[in-house]
């Protein structure tokens, strides 16, 4: 009708459709605002920060034969992985482990936390490594990273003794299935160790997961 203003119809059909998914709406608030829902995660053993950690990691024959460069890789990934998140943490250098390690082939058979103060370090972080592969294990031709191990932390200040915290880890990558054709295995690798890093270092401080 001439004189009548469209504007109270158009709010009227936009309250309808509203209406219609509403409920949807405030159930999911985050997909307005490109937010995802987290939770907070405690850390397992939070007693890191301050500290200045030697990381020794231990593999074997086979494991250092088709990758030498291991125990000093993996143990600056878990570097890189810690020292943001865990305030006034430090690290012995971890050429300087490798080398003693080098130097002395039974290394192992001492006890880390004697092994630990030769570092001057307050804790010793050992891992053990179970697994530590970029192939399939049934089909060698196909590439996925995957990395297990036992890890346990000492306290140098009291030689002798057992470890104060134990955990293991295992990291798979990519998790939904092997890589496809053409995947670098330097870079399934490096992707490899920093997903497994990640996992570690997340042990040792509070971090916010995604709800699944």
């Amino acid at each position: 009708m001439p004189g009548k203003h469209p504007l109270p119809a158009f709010l009227g059909l936009l309250m309808l459709l509203t209406a219609g998914v509403g409920c949807r709406l405030l159930a999911a608030p985050f997909i307005l605002f490109g937010e995802e829902p987290t939770e907070e995660v405690k850390a397992e053993w939070p007693h890191l920060s301050g500290k200045h950690v030697a990381i020794l990691i231990w593999a074997d024959s086979n494991t250092r034969f088709e990758y030498p460069n291991v125990g000093l890789e993996l143990a600056e990934h878990l570097r890189v992985a810690m020292e943001p998140h865990l305030t006034g943490i430090s690290f012995v250098p971890a050429r300087d482990i490798v080398e003693y390690q080098r130097n002395n082939p039974d290394w192992d058979l001492e006890d880390p936390s004697t092994l630990g103060a030769r570092f001057r370090a307050d804790r010793v972080m050992l891992v053990e490594l179970t697994q530590y592969t970029t192939r399939e294990p049934e089909a060698t031709h196909l590439l996925r990273g995957l990395i297990a191990s036992s890890i346990k932390l000492y306290d140098c200040g009291l030689p002798a003794s057992e470890a104060v915290y134990r955990t293991t880890v295992e990291t798979v990558y990519p998790d939904e299935g092997a890589s496809t054709w053409g995947t670098n295995e330097s870079d399934l690798r490096l992707a490899t160790m920093e997903a497994y890093s990640l996992t570690v270092a997340r042990k040792f401080y509070d971090h916010k997961v995604k709800v699944k």
